[in-house]
């Protein structure tokens, strides 16, 4: 007996010494690196921005934004984020601040406060987002409904310029910037189903911004000329023309980059149109160009694909079209081949490039307006059923889905730890930039 317990006694104190040797082996060790991952990035109307595995599903981190309606109805909460240089630029919808988070760890750094408006007076809180901002070159653009597109530093969120629209028009779609210039679209002076239509293009130095006279390099139609177009989807660039559809004559606009100059140019130069193809609805998705062709939905339920040549626009000639059970004012996006569109249906569709033949659909709980977003072999879409999909590419299979407590309008960009947004080049421009700020 005695013997049994002096060799338990002598075991703990043995066990005891190893306890203590090893804690003080591992206590002067550095602490393990923290392990990040690739996040797919989307927020709802529930005012909540959410970082989600794209592999898995899980929720990496989530961020809520302040809820504020004061002097806008209680405008839903639109704008997608966008990351750049390992931040997150996140708007909200109902005030004048860009919030600036960690990507990594939704840590909010900064609040980016915009600063004056360019032509009009509005109250304070009449300022509202719906476009998603672009990024540059540490330049954060960001257009709004008060009629002002700004120019802010990402690092010190000063405005180092401001463009007003002449007749203090609203914002509504994501500038593109391409080739040194970016270019921006307006709704209209009285907006869609006012009666009143006057959209507008625009084109100015990305860096310097509008002249010392606040004009741009060019103005579609021109400065004082009344169009019937008023432009929500955000344009795209294909060298040498930008394409916009309109919300109000139901036509996409095909406009030089870099328009004809007279003997005796005015200033601004006057934006010249190439062709516009009229749909049987009016046209809220933003334009998807590649290889000579433009591809984009329609109010009419089709998805559109178009020859660029002004010869086929000139016979009304499409390439293809295909017919959905609904509005299609999500933004087609192609990959490897394949176009994705949502549509008011309910369901996403994966067509052929080539003849516009349906590879497969998947059918959510809700219409989608949320452009798709395809990436490593899955397509992310959200839904008005509250839910962000992860659809696989090659069959159309469901992988997973996870819930976000608000109807989705806004779409999902990818932060593949490379510090840049992986998006649609359509919904929020062209980024372009490798400098670091």
């Amino acid at each position: 007996m005695s013997y049994r317990w002096s060799r338990t006694v002598l075991s703990l104190t043995v066990a005891s010494m190893l306890i203590t040797s090893c804690g003080k082996k591992f206590s002067s060790d550095q602490p393990l690196p923290v392990s990040y991952y690739p996040s797919v990035i989307i927020s709802s109307d529930n005012y909540v921005v959410y970082a989600i595995n794209p592999s898995t599903g899980a929720k990496n981190w989530q961020f809520s934004m302040p809820y504020d309606t004061a002097g806008t109805g209680g405008i839903p909460f639109k704008p997608s984020a966008i990351v750049y240089h390992e931040r997150v630029y996140v708007t909200a919808a109902n005030s004048d601040t860009v919030y600036k988070l960690n990507s990594n760890t939704g840590a909010l750094i900064a609040k980016l406060t915009v600063s004056g408006h360019a032509t009009v007076s509005y109250p304070a809180h009449f300022f509202t987002i719906v476009a998603t901002p672009i990024a540059d070159a540490n330049m954060l653009y960001l257009a709004t409904t008060n009629d002002t597109l700004y120019a802010i530093d990402t690092g010190t969120g000063a405005t180092k310029w401001k463009f007003g629209a002449a007749d203090g028009s609203a914002f509504n779609a994501s500038p593109v910037i391409y080739n040194g210039n970016i270019y921006v679209a307006t709704i209209g002076a009285g907006g869609v189903g006012s009666g009143v239509i006057n959209g507008h293009m625009y084109c100015m130095n990305k860096t310097s911004g509008p002249d010392a006279s606040g004009n741009p390099i060019w103005d579609y139609p021109g400065l004082g000329v009344v169009s019937n177009a008023s432009f929500i989807s955000s344009p795209s660039v294909s060298a040498p023309f930008i394409y916009a559809g309109s919300a109000s004559d139901s036509n996409m606009y095909c406009i030089y980059l870099n328009p004809p100059v007279p003997p005796s140019p005015p200033v601004p130069l006057v934006g010249v149109a190439n062709w516009t193809y009229k749909t049987g609805g009016n046209i809220l998705s933003s334009p998807t160009t590649y290889a000579g062709i433009c591809i984009f939905g329609s109010d009419d339920f089709y998805v559109y694909c178009l020859d660029t040549a002004a010869a086929s626009i000139a016979r009304n000639a499409y390439r293809w079209r295909y017919f959905t059970g609904g509005q299609v004012r999500t933004s087609p996006i192609i990959s490897n081949q394949v176009v994705y569109a949502g549509s008011y249906d309910y369901y996403l569709y994966a067509l052929n490039i080539i003849d516009g033949t349906k590879k497969w659909a998947y059918k959510t709980k809700g219409l989608i307006k949320s452009s798709p977003l395809p990436y490593n072999g899955a397509v992310y879409v959200g839904s008005y059923d509250n839910y962000l999909y992860s659809i696989d590419t090659a069959f159309g299979s469901l992988k997973w889905n996870f819930y976000v407590g608000g109807n989705i309008e806004s779409s999902p960009c990818i932060d593949d730890l490379s510090g840049n947004s992986q998006i649609n080049s359509g919904i929020s421009g062209y980024n372009t930039s490798t400098n670091t700020n």
